[in-house]
């Protein structure tokens, strides 16, 4: 059956799903950037273009989200968006470097096409692993998932229930699944995150972590 208008105009994903006692966690990518399309961006500091503003307010919805505490990437696509909802919802913004995208190093702003014409035995060896190797001066997979998860413990050691928000990076996003759900490293490339993707995740002490939805776009909607 056919959900009425209404419900999808405000439809969000940071609807809360409930298990009792259990923190809940939505992890949201940024939207749409300025700056050129499909490169390896990692720290390069591109703002959201509008599109991904729009893109930003959609998974969030029309009505103010019942989230208790915002994390962010530094990155300004990440962190503008998280600075102003937090001031919506007068709830501090916690931003950790933690959470940072992924480092290509010599890459950056490149596309796959130019980094394999300056590197091509360094780019063929980096696509063809199962994230051990790194472009030039960058980061590889296995030392992403080691401060992710790092950053992770630490801004919800204190965590007792409620609902928090994390806004961050698709690479950020990987690394946690692989970390949270022991996903292996070489399937999770195959799963579709793009701009405001964002999945949810409960978290009960004493029990294994439990993904409770993945959507592939800002336009999903939570069941």
């Amino acid at each position: 059956m056919a959900e009425p208008a209404a419900y999808v105009a405000q439809a969000s994903c940071l609807r809360p799903t409930t298990i009792e006692g259990a923190t809940l966690v939505t992890v949201l990518r940024h939207g749409a950037v300025q700056g050129r399309p499909f490169v390896y961006r990692g720290r390069q500091d591109d703002p959201l273009s509008d599109l991904g503003w729009r893109q930003m307010e959609s998974a969030v919805g029309a009505g103010l989200p019942a989230i208790d505490a915002i994390a962010c990437s530094p990155a300004l696509r990440c962190q503008v968006f998280a600075q102003q909802l937090a001031e919506r919802l007068e709830i501090p913004l916690h931003v950790a470097p933690a959470f940072q995208e992924m480092a290509f190093g010599e890459w950056e702003g490149l596309t796959p096409e130019q980094a394999a014409q300056r590197n091509p035995v360094e780019h063929a060896l980096f696509r063809a692993s199962t994230g051990t190797v790194a472009a030039p001066g960058g980061e590889n997979l296995i030392e992403v998932r080691q401060r992710v998860r790092a950053g992770w413990e630490d801004w919800l050691a204190d965590a007792r229930g409620g609902q928090r928000l994390l806004v961050t990076h698709a690479g950020v996003m990987r690394a946690l699944l692989i970390e949270l759900l022991g996903l292996p490293a070489s399937h999770v490339y195959r799963i579709a995150l793009p701009e405001a993707a964002h999945f949810q995740v409960s978290l009960l002490a004493g029990e294994a972590p439990i993904l409770l939805s993945l959507n592939s776009s800002h336009e999903s909607r939570l069941p």
